[in-house]
Formats: structure tokens, sequence, C-alpha cells
């Protein structure tokens, strides 16, 4: 076989995506996940030293995101562990949204 015909197949295996390139970003999602729990506990922390209760809205957003990210991840993996952590993580969202809603009806009322 030839250096062009494993290079070809390579790129159809790969949808014309080069390794290098997914795993730079796989790294940045991961980087990025990381950046936006701190984010959230910054602004979480921030919010309940100002006025002593729980801002739930950046959480939402933030399980929402992983829990997505997990979700495809088994889909297209079909790892037990992926389907775990899909479940938490929106186990975490429905827990975050409830919450969230609570609290508003608790300042609407």
């Amino acid at each position: 076989m030839e250096k062009e015909d494993i290079l070809a197949i390579s790129r159809k295996e790969n949808k014309n995506r080069d390794l290098a390139e997914a795993e730079m970003s796989a790294q940045a999602g991961n980087i990025a996940s990381r950046i936006g729990a701190a984010v959230c506990c910054l602004v979480s922390v921030l919010f309940i030293w100002a006025t002593n209760t729980m801002l739930f809205s950046p959480w939402i957003i933030y399980f929402s995101i992983l829990g997505t990210h997990y979700l495809v991840r088994f889909i297209k993996a079909k790892r037990k562990t992926d389907l775990t952590i899909t479940v938490l993580y929106f186990a975490m969202l429905i827990l975050c949204f409830t919450f969230f809603v609570l609290r508003l009806i608790e300042v609407k009322g």
C-alpha cells in the first residue's frame, strides 16, 4: 500500500480531520470546562457573599453543557461510564433548575 493510499484511508476514517487538530480540540474543551466550573464557583461565592442566597442559573447552564457533552460521548462510544456521568450531570441540572424555579416562585409569590 502506498503512503498516499494510507493517508486517504486515514482522512476518510477521521472525516478529513487531522488527529492533532482533534486532540487539540479535546484539550481545549477540557480546559474550557474547568474554567467554566471556576467561573461558576466564583460567581456563586460572590453572589452568596453579597446577598446571602445561592445563585443557581450559572450552574444550570454549566451542568447542561457537561451533560450534553457526555451524552454525545456516550452515543458515539457507548461507554457505560459516560452514561453514568451523563445521568449525574443531568440530575444536577434538574436539581439546580428545581431550586431555581422554587426561588422564582418564592420571589414572585
